[in-house]
């Protein structure tokens, strides 16, 4: 089927490349090669896209901007489809549309220009908003969640396209009634608040300082490898407890100065990566007795 894939990409005029490593693509630098990797920049088109993969039985992936996603170590047999080329959006009043493609950053500086406050907690996740409406992504307190009031989505079992909202979404910590389904996260409508340009970017510095404090940026990672606890407690809490700052395994550590992430050393892999978790897991478990959950998606 490679033939037939590249002469519908190209017949569709899809940006793609082949044969391409997903350690390029991922935030923490992992991951071994995919046949396609895919960049639809019209709803259309990884609309069509996706009708043409499900039709010829051909493995696909939907992705955005792969920051907490773990791609592995055995090459991908199909075609990724990359969100990262949906990058439309329109502000009007205090209501934002926008693509699935965008990401968080460049959205929380897009709307504190426009004196619209919302989105600066959320100025350092790196992903997009589609897999930041998938995973319910947040940040000091505050989830997207929050602010979300509709999600426009294609249902590939159905083959149509939706409009929901928020409230309908099944919002829970981390997670949603997205999670699971077989749909494409094409755009998400938010409701802001009015403000000013100089107390949202007030605030956002704020959180860009407690974060560079805190977490190994600048180190490719996944963000925060697990979930808080059944108790709210956060799990780098009881992973520091244990003693496992600087703990690593092949190139694959947890950060010395934030326990809750495991970090790329420059040659991890995903074998690494996991090894890492298993052993934090195990550990936080004989000492605290605590199941911990990752945040993470694993390929």
């Amino acid at each position: 089927m490679q033939k037939e894939i590249c002469e519908f990409l190209k017949e569709h005029d899809v940006e793609y490349k082949e044969n391409y490593p997903l350690s390029e693509i991922s935030s923490v630098k992992i991951g071994s090669k995919a046949d396609f990797v895919s960049y639809p920049n019209t709803e259309e088109k990884i609309i069509e896209l996706v009708k043409f993969l499900r039709k010829n039985k051909i493995s696909y992936k939907i992705v955005g901007r792969m920051s907490n996603v773990l791609p592995s170590d055995k090459k991908y047999e199909g075609v990724i489809l990359s969100t990262d080329k949906l990058k439309s959006y329109k502000i009007e009043d205090n209501y934002v549309r926008v693509s699935s493609g965008v990401s968080l950053p460049f959205l929380s500086k897009t709307t504190a220009e426009h004196g619209l406050s919302g989105f600066e907690k959320m100025c350092g996740i790196p992903g997009s908003v589609g897999g930041s409406v998938y995973g319910n992504a947040g940040a000091f307190g505050t989830e997207i969640s929050d602010i979300l009031e509709e999600v426009k989505i294609y249902d590939c079992d159905a083959d149509s396209v939706f409009h929901l909202k928020g409230s309908d979404c099944g919002f829970t910590y981390r997670s949603s009634l997205l999670k699971g389904k077989n749909i494409v996260i094409i755009s998400a409508g938010f409701r802001l608040t009015k403000s000013d340009l100089k107390t949202v970017k007030e605030k956002m510095r704020e959180c860009s300082l407690i974060r560079r404090s805190t977490q190994p940026v600048g180190i490719p990672s996944l963000g925060s490898a697990f979930k808080r606890t059944a108790q709210n407690i956060s799990a780098a809490k009881l992973i520091d407890g244990c003693g496992l700052k600087g703990f690593k395994i092949g190139g694959a550590s947890v950060s010395s100065k934030h326990a809750g992430f495991i970090v790329n050393l420059g040659n991890s892999t995903a074998e690494d990566y996991l090894r890492v978790a298993d052993y934090v897991s195990d550990r936080v478990f004989e000492k605290y007795g605590v199941n911990l959950e990752k945040e993470i998606e694993v390929m």
